[in-house]
C-alpha cells in the first residue's frame, strides 16, 4: 500500500474535524495492513452429505469412522502432494481418479520401484484383507504403512499439515491427534470411492423382467459367457465381480504374492474387481496386459493353462470373445473427468 493510500485509508477512518495522532518522530502515519484479516482463516462450510452406496452393491453397515467430515478432509488430503517427504506425488499421483483410482507400476516417492501395479481403490469398503496378496488385515492398519512406505512420511507431514490454518480446522472437526486425523480422512475417503450402478446393471434390471432375456443382444450374450462358458464369474462373482481371493493366473516372476501370507499360494494373487475396469490401463498385478482384450487372450493362451489347467477349458469364438469384451465396457460408468479440489 502506497503513502498516499494509507493516509487515505486513516482519514476515512477518523471523526469530522479529528486529524490522525502525529508519532515519535512527527511523520510516521499509522501502519494500516491490506492483510489484516489473512490470520484468521474462513470458517469452514458444512461438509457434504456421505456418498451413497449405488443400489447395485451389497448394504454396508455403518462405519464410526467413515463421517462427511473425514471424508471432505480426505478428499483435500488425497490430493494434497505436501502428504509426500518431498512433495513429490499425492496419493491421485498413482491412484489416479481417471483410471478408477489406479495405475500402472510407479514408483514411491523416494524413487524406489514398485514391483505391482496401483489397485483400484473402487469398492474397498467391502474388502476385508488390502493389497494384492491380502498382508494387511484392514485399511486402519494398511494405511500408515503405505504411507511411510509410498510416501516416505506420516509424522512429519502431519505436522507440516497441521500447521495450515484450514487443514488445523479439518482436523479439529475429525478430531484426534494430526496423524490419527489425517489416517481416518483418506481412510474415509478412499472406501467410499464406489464404482456401481453401471450401464450393465441397468440393463440387467431390464432383462430380469423380459422372459428368456433377450437373447439377439450381444451384450446379453456377453453376459451369459462370462456366467457360463468363459468362466469369468467364477472368481470375478457378481455383484462385486470378484471374490476376493487369490488365484495363480501368470506365470512366476519372483514375486510370491500371497505367499508371503500363506506359502501354499505361493504366485496367487487378489482378484481384482471388474467395476470401472475399461479405464485402468493396466491390468493384472504387474501392469503386463494393457488392454481388456489382451486379458481375454490371455485367459485363452496355452501360457494361462500351463499355470492354471483349469483355464484350458475357455475357448471362445471371435463372435463370442467380441461379445464377452462388450459385456465388460458395461461394467464401467462413463463419468465426466473429476474435478480437482482447491487445496489450501
Amino acid at each position: 500500500m502506497t503513502r498516499l493510500a494509507a493516509l487515505v485509508v486513516v482519514l476515512a477512518a477518523c471523526p469530522k474535524g479529528d486529524k490522525p495522532k502525529e508519532t515519535g518522530s512527527g511523520s510516521e502515519l499509522p501502519v494500516v495492513s491490506q492483510f489484516a484479516d489473512a490470520a484468521a482463516p474462513a470458517e469452514l462450510s458444512p461438509a457434504p452429505p456421505l456418498p451413497a452406496v449405488p443400489q447395485s452393491l451389497p448394504p454396508l453397515a455403518d462405519n464410526p469412522r467413515v463421517t462427511p467430515d473425514a471424508v471432505a478432509f480426505g478428499e483435500l488430503l488425497f490430493f494434497d502432494p505436501r502428504l509426500a517427504a518431498n512433495d513429490s506425488r499425492a496419493c491421485a499421483t498413482c491412484h489416479d481418479p481417471a483410471r478408477g483410482y489406479s495405475g500402472s507400476v510407479d514408483p514411491a516417492a523416494d524413487g524406489k520401484p514398485n514391483a505391482r501395479r496401483t489397485p483400484s481403490l473402487y469398492n474397498l469398503a467391502w474388502v476385508k484383507d488390502l493389497g494384492w496378496d491380502g498382508r494387511a488385515a484392514n485399511i486402519t492398519v494398511m494405511l500408515p504403512a503405505h504411507m511411510k512406505g509410498q510416501l516416505d512420511a506420516l509424522e512429519a507431514s502431519s505436522a507440516r499439515i497441521a500447521a495450515l490454518p484450514i487443514y488445523a480446522q479439518h482436523i479439529a472437526r475429525v478430531g484426534g491427534a494430526p496423524a490419527e486425523a489425517i489416517v481416518q480422512a483418506l481412510e474415509a475417503y478412499v472406501i467410499t470411492r464406489f464404482e456401481g450402478d453401471t450401464p450393465w446393471d441397468s440393463l440387467e434390471r431390464t432383462e430380469r423382467l423380459r422372459p428368456g432375456g433377450n437373447a439377439s443382444n450381444p451384450i446379453v450374450a456377453g453376459y451369459k459367457l462370462f456366467s457360463g462358458k468363459a468362466q469369468c464369474a467364477q472368481c470375478h462373482t457378481p455383484p462385486l465381480y470378484t471374490d476376493n481371493r487369490y488365484h495363480r493366473i501368470l506365470a512366476t516372476t519372483g514375486d510370491t504374492g500371497r505367499g508371503l501370507v500363506d506359502p501354499k499360494q505361493a504366485g496367487a494373487f487378489r482378484t481384482p474387481s471388474l467395476r470401472g475396469a475399461m479405464t485402468r490401463g493396466a491390468y493384472f498385478h504387474d501392469g503386463s496386459k494393457r488392454t481388456l482384450d489382451e486379458v481375454i487372450a490371455h485367459y485363452q493362451s496355452p501360457q494361462a493353462a500351463a499355470v492354471n489347467p483349469a483355464l484350458a477349458k475357455i475357448k471362445l469364438t471371435a463372435d463370442e470373445t467380441r461379445q464377452l469384451g462388450m459385456f465388460l465396457v458395461m461394467l464401467t460408468n462413463n463419468r465426466p473427468p473429476l474435478q480437482k479440489p482447491a487445496l489450501p
